[in-house]
């Protein structure tokens, strides 16, 4: 199998960090550390561990009314008490109703039982208080081993999770934790991944992120939010849109008939 071409890939990586800087909504760095206060660490957190199968904004909609319901304003541990210490019979019927009649999340089944294990987690470790992850820490990867172990908080969103706190609020260093920060490897990124020759068929999310380290070593997951914005609009898993596609002219198309 001959070995990929190191320019090539290069080129590729540049034409996703060219896309990435026509989408500054995106990718805006804080001048300054931001101040969490506890309805805001909460729904950062419950908006980290909801994010999966749906729309990130439906998600983080979801944590916003969530927290507004079960938590208090001057009491950051007030959400996760009442949700573990809520029936489960309950508790599932919150999820599955509680959001104007209608679900939470699509999985409220799954997080019926995720959502009380995270809490007794964040209780036991953290008394309730998630600012207690990530403050005064710049070491990124305790912070993402930290989230990791959270219930419902895999290696993905961890990583998705310490490049928000980097980069939104000033945390973690801010600009400084660039080099330590990686890519989020969901199905976009990975698609998006794969079809522009990065990765080989069947690699898995590690090698995903060790591609982006490669391609990216001052700052790794400046290549996520643009694969995953390519993966989304134009690398669709059926009738991609290659011709207006903005990486288009360096993709190779692997797995695609040019």
């Amino acid at each position: 199998m001959p070995k990929p071409n190191i320019v090539r890939l290069r080129k590729v990586a540049s034409a996703l960090r060219k896309h990435a800087r026509t989408m500054s909504g995106f990718v805006r760095w804080s001048k300054a550390t931001s101040k969490m206060y506890p309805p805001e660490a909460n729904t950062f957190l419950l908006g980290v561990i909801l994010d999966r199968s749906v729309q990130w904004q439906r998600a983080w909609d979801a944590a916003e009314w969530i927290c507004k319901i079960l938590g208090k304003k001057d009491d950051v541990a007030a959400l996760w008490t009442a949700i573990a210490e809520m029936e489960p019979v309950r508790l599932r019927g919150f999820l599955r109703y509680g959001y104007g009649g209608k679900a939470f999340h699509r999985h409220y089944k799954t997080f019926s039982n995720l959502l009380p294990q995270a809490a007794n987690h964040l209780l036991e470790l953290y008394s309730g208080d998630p600012r207690k992850i990530w403050n005064n820490q710049t070491d990124v990867q305790k912070v993402k081993k930290r989230l990791e172990e959270i219930p419902g908080i895999g290696p993905a969103l961890a990583n998705f999770a310490v490049l928000c706190l980097a980069r939104d609020y000033g945390l973690l260093g801010g600009k400084k934790a660039r080099q330590q920060l990686d890519v989020k490897p969901d199905m976009h990124v990975q698609r998006v991944f794969y079809r522009a020759g990065l990765v080989p068929r069947g690699a898995k999310p590690q090698d995903v992120v060790n591609a982006a380290r490669q391609l990216a070593p001052d700052f790794p997951a400046s290549l996520d939010v643009p694969a995953w914005d390519i993966g989304r609009n134009w690398f669709r898993p059926r009738h991609p849109g290659c011709l207006e596609c903005p990486i288009g002219g360096v993709c190779p198309r692997v797995g695609l008939e040019n």
